[in-house]
């Protein structure tokens, strides 16, 4: 055993040695020997080893000592009085019983370190047995396709992060645009997470995770290489809590893995949730079981004192995510097992407001709805221009006009999800649906007094006044998976084909899949995919996205993924 320095005496050990000292004494006493035997050697071993301290075990032998002598006055006097009745004297302990006891003691105490790890060598402390280390990595070399038909598309997301954006004739420049029409091919991307859960006790775990990626967006943790080879950025991807007072309901808090059951139609794979969940798992009897998850989750806050340079402060609008599923799943026999979900998720204040009468001619450059326009955006749903810019008087007709805009629409998304596992000739076999559906919308909206000749993007040929508009609250997949999904070792191998058809408003934009028509929604078409284990912790796979637009100018993406992952 190696002991850097001494480690805290446990205490039922020092309880051994104090009962073997006792022992020795007894026995001294019975056999009239000193007290210099195997159990004082085993004091000297601890306090070479580091156990005990010096002082400590000068004390222990200095007591024992006391004690024997004590014994043999008390053994004295017994022998000159009579027992009195009901009283038993021992004064000699047969060696077998010595042996006995011995034996157990020591039992107990190898059995005290095997379990605290003070007494086994190269042992880790106990509180790490409570955690589990958990990881991944991925090295992709990725490629963007453009059909030269595409037209110009203005960024929003860009110009709502760098901007505003000034739409007068004044302004020369063009507003950040979106790439349309060059390829590029050979984007080397990489992407690390390292995580650790605790546990806690019985009921409680704890998580926390970090993760890489080119910016803090809430989809994707991909980071792409070079940038003059300077070193990664690295963000707390996860951080929570979790307590389990039963076998069937969990409560978790804190920035956590998507608590519910939903395909990358509707949220992006990699996207966690800040806020409070709920989930509960209720079997009903071997073949079926039940679950349902609820949870609260805050999209972004509203600063206290916005905005900062008007004194009549706007009220509160922080935007807020709720959702509730509730689900079955049926098991028909080994292979066969079937999964739906119903859910319902409701995105309060996402909907832009048009600012009151903005005097920006007189120097202010802050409207009372700025903070109305999405904190994240990708491209898709449809916008509108927030400011309500008072014009010059002294020239009407040619002033500033710096705008951002805001989302048209409210979502109130409705989604029924399905998945069925199954085997043909003993090959595993995934199907997939998925289906949304945004209930707050209303096409109407769109010629609302606020929104009238202000809305910016959707429209069947460019961006022309006179173009009609299109929208639409529907989105729909399906995917089929042959194989082994999740490869597990070498050889294990699977073949993927889907179709996405996903509406510009039928859900935000901001949380759906990165990688199909490079993000966003107002996009349809097909992915093909597979895998293939090279080793049990190490799998290689190819994707590709053929997408194009559902309503708008054309806009037509082809995206090509091979990669190499790893997790440990």
């Amino acid at each position: 055993m190696t002991l850097g320095k001494a480690r805290p005496r446990p205490a039922r050990a020092l309880l051994a040695l104090t009962i073997g000292l006792a022992l020795c004494a007894g026995t001294a006493t019975a056999q009239s020997a000193p007290s210099d035997n195997a159990t004082i050697n085993l004091v000297r071993l601890l306090v070479k080893r580091g156990v005990l301290t010096q002082a400590d075990a000068d004390g222990l032998i200095a007591q024992a000592d006391a004690e024997a002598a004590q014994a043999r006055k008390q053994e004295g006097t017994a022998n000159a009085a009579p027992a009195k009745p009901g009283e038993v004297r021992v004064t000699y302990v047969p060696e077998v019983v010595r042996n006995q006891i011995k034996d157990e003691l020591r039992q107990e105490v190898v059995a005290q370190a095997k379990e605290e790890h003070w007494a086994e060598p190269g042992k880790l402390p106990e509180w790490l047995d409570r955690i589990q280390w958990t990881g991944d990595m991925r090295f992709r070399d990725e490629f963007h396709y453009f059909d030269k038909g595409n037209l110009p598309a203005i960024n929003f997301a860009q110009l709502n992060r760098t901007g505003p954006y000034d739409i007068s004739g004044n302004n020369v420049n063009l507003p950040p645009l979106l790439n349309t029409n060059e390829n590029r091919t050979n984007s080397l991307r990489i992407r690390a997470r390292l995580g650790v859960n605790v546990d806690l006790g019985d009921t409680v775990t704890a998580g926390i995770r970090i993760g890489t990626g080119d910016d803090n967006n809430p989809v994707s943790t991909t980071q792409t290489l070079g940038g003059g080879l300077v070193k990664k950025n690295v963000w707390l991807d996860q951080a929570w809590l979790a307590w389990k007072p039963t076998d069937w309901a969990e409560v978790i808090g804190g920035r956590m893995p998507n608590p519910f059951m939903s395909t990358d139609l509707l949220y992006a794979n990699e996207l966690n949730f800040d806020g409070l969940a709920g989930k509960f798992t209720v079997p009903v009897n071997d073949s079926l079981g039940t679950f349902a998850t609820v949870g609260m989750f805050p999209i972004e806050y509203q600063a206290d004192d916005f905005p900062s340079n008007i004194p009549t402060k706007q009220a509160s609008r922080d935007k807020w995510m709720t959702g509730a599923q509730v689900g079955g799943s049926w098991k028909f026999d080994d292979d066969i097992v079937w999964k739906l979900a119903l859910a319902y998720y409701r995105f309060d204040h996402m909907q832009g407001k048009l600012s009151s009468p903005c005097s920006i001619y007189l120097g202010q450059t802050i409207c009372d709805t700025d903070a109305t326009r999405s904190a994240y955006m990708q491209k898709g749903n449809t916008v509108f221009l927030l400011r309500d810019i008072v014009p010059d008087p002294n020239n009407p007709t040619n002033y500033a006009q710096p705008q951002f805009v805001g989302l048209v629409y409210d979502y109130h998304v409705a989604n029924a999800t399905t998945q069925l596992d199954m085997k043909v000739a003993d090959t595993p076999l995934r199907l997939e649906g998925d289906y949304v559906r945004n209930m707050a919308y209303h096409s109407r909206d769109v010629y609302s007094p606020e929104h009238l000749g202000r809305v910016a993007n959707n429209f069947d040929a460019g961006d022309a006044a006179d173009a009609p508009y299109k929208s639409g609250p529907v989105g729909w997949m399906f995917r089929a998976t042959l194989g082994d999904v999740n490869p597990h070792a070498a050889g294990d191998w699977n073949v993927m084909l889907a179709y996405k058809y996903l509406q510009p408003d039928a859900t935000l934009d901001g949380l759906a899949d990165p990688d199909f028509h490079l993000g966003g929604t107002n996009a349809k078409g097909f992915i093909l995919g597979g895998s293939y284990g090279i080793t049990k912790y190490a799998w290689l796979s190819a994707r590709y996205f053929n997408a194009r637009e559902v309503f708008g100018p054309p806009l037509s993406i082809d995206v090509f993924q091979l990669e190499m992952n790893a997790r440990f």
